[in-house]
């Protein structure tokens, strides 16, 4: 059985080259993305000039009125970037707790088979992605490295196991971890006056339309990659300088409780953090109980998940330490949202928010302008890879098109997550985590990535445009 990371096979896994040597189309599609998708912060400076400049030439407001709207907008968001901010470190957080991390290897060791052992993985990773992103990445990470290592040999090919880690977070879109959905369940928000109230999660990511389209997704896509999995005797492992890398075990604290000063125990201790984290899971468990599912907003989300860690990591060494690694993963949404809350309010303030909703509604019909969101929504995620910070700036003009069309709000919301899972199978830039980790190239896997983006934008149409009410 051949290994991964052999210059023949690292370059070329599966066929990603011709018989003639040539780069194929996904290297060269790669290439492209790579060399012309510039980082995430370089898209919402220009996209900061591109509406500046729309709304001079569009709108009566002068350039500076439209400083001032800029300046009016900037920020609005100031509260729900902090919401994220506290989501995406608690989430990491959960996942990377000792527990977790110790279920996941176990678990590994249960199927026998590659057939098996994919499924499980697919199955595992793309339910904790729907639930949380950041948690999703974590256990996507984990298991995958664990399965490289210990499944060696069996026929599991190493660039459909990170393809199909990176192609299940897609299901993380529909999710209620999400910005948009959350967003509008949660009082205060921005948009809570011109939707005309609160969105409940129910309507949106808890839906009974999105819930059985992301389980259709769940007990499908495992089965494609079955299918796009070569023969034992082709199918390549990983090298054995990356199986030690996986494998290399980290250095061990050698300090004896007897030598720690007394401030040193108590961070090791687990009862502060088990005490505050027992008593905030029972008001978690006492608020559904008397609310139900359709009053969790952002904040009763991050309250669980700051229980849930602080029981699962036990000292405040551990969980501190944890965070520290999870603040890296929020840098993003703390810079990048007072930027798209400066456009937004450009565009809500100027009057653009009018010119572009019309134009909407000049190329849409009841019918078909839930599917259409879906399409400019993967358009512009590949171009725009904002992890649903730009559902601010473009949220006011396909709403309000929506509504002028008679489409409930949380359907236009649905149809712009479905766009935004996926662009992300075939945008290099969220992928960087899964390269970095499993030391592959992005290449490697867009072969089977974009079998699943052409399957996944099949099933979304026909959700959207057969059941346009998401009936």
């Amino acid at each position: 059985m051949a290994q991964f990371g052999n210059e023949e096979i690292g370059r070329a896994p599966h066929g990603l080259r011709d018989a003639s040597g040539k780069r194929s189309l996904s290297e060269r599609f790669t290439e492209w993305s790579l060399n012309w998708v510039p980082d995430s912060m370089v898209f919402v400076v220009a996209l900061t000039v591109v509406v500046f400049l729309l709304a001079l030439g569009l709108t009566p407001h002068g350039p500076m009125e439209l400083l001032d709207d800029y300046a009016k907008g900037f920020w609005v968001l100031l509260t729900f970037a902090m919401q994220l901010t506290v989501m995406m470190i608690t989430g990491f957080v959960v996942a990377d707790s000792k527990p977790v991390k110790s279920t996941l290897i176990r678990i590994v060791g249960i199927p026998r088979t590659a057939r098996s052992t994919l499924i499980m993985f697919c199955l595992i990773v793309g339910i904790v992605a729907w639930l949380h992103w950041a948690a999703g990445l974590m256990v996507a990470i984990i298991m995958g490295k664990e399965i490289a290592v210990r499944k060696r040999g069996i026929g599991l090919h190493y660039p459909v196991l990170v393809a199909s880690a990176y192609a299940m977070m897609m299901l993380m879109a529909n999710g209620p971890s999400q910005s948009a959905p959350l967003l509008a369940a949660t009082a205060g928000n921005f948009l809570e006056k011109s939707i005309g109230g609160l969105i409940p999660l129910t309507q949106t990511a808890l839906s009974p339309f999105l819930l059985v389209f992301v389980l259709f997704e769940l007990l499908t896509i495992p089965f494609i990659f079955v299918w796009l999995t070569p023969r034992k005797e082709s199918a390549v492992d990983i090298t054995d300088e990356i199986h030690d890398e996986f494998t290399q075990a980290p250095p061990a604290e050698n300090t004896r409780r007897s030598d720690l000063r007394p401030a040193e125990r108590w961070e090791r201790s687990r009862l502060p953090l088990s005490i505050v984290g027992v008593g905030i899971l029972f008001w978690i468990a006492n608020f559904v109980a008397t609310h139900g599912i359709g009053k969790i907003d952002l904040n009763v989300i991050n309250f669980a998940l700051f229980g849930i860690g602080m029981v699962l990591h036990g000292s405040a060494r551990s969980f501190v330490a944890s965070v520290k690694q999870g603040v890296g993963t929020t840098s993003g949404v703390i810079i990048q949202f007072p930027l798209y809350a400066g456009i937004f309010g450009l565009i809500v303030h100027s009057g653009l928010s009018e010119v572009i909703t019309h134009w909407f509604l000049s190329i849409s019909t009841p019918r078909t302008y839930a599917w259409i969101v879906v399409i400019y929504t993967t358009i512009m995620d590949f171009f725009v890879p904002s992890g649903g910070s730009k559902f601010a700036i473009e949220a006011p003009y396909i709403i309000a098109a929506g509504q002028k069309l008679g489409i409930p709000v949380a359907h236009v919301i649905n149809a712009y997550s479905t766009g935004g899972q996926l662009a992300n199978l075939i945008q290099p830039f969220w992928a960087l985590p899964f390269i970095t980790a499993f030391r592959v190239r992005f290449q490697d896997i867009l072969p089977y990535t974009f079998v699943i983006f052409i399957y996944a934008i099949v099933l979304a149409s026909i959700a959207f445009l057969v059941l346009p009410a998401g009936l």
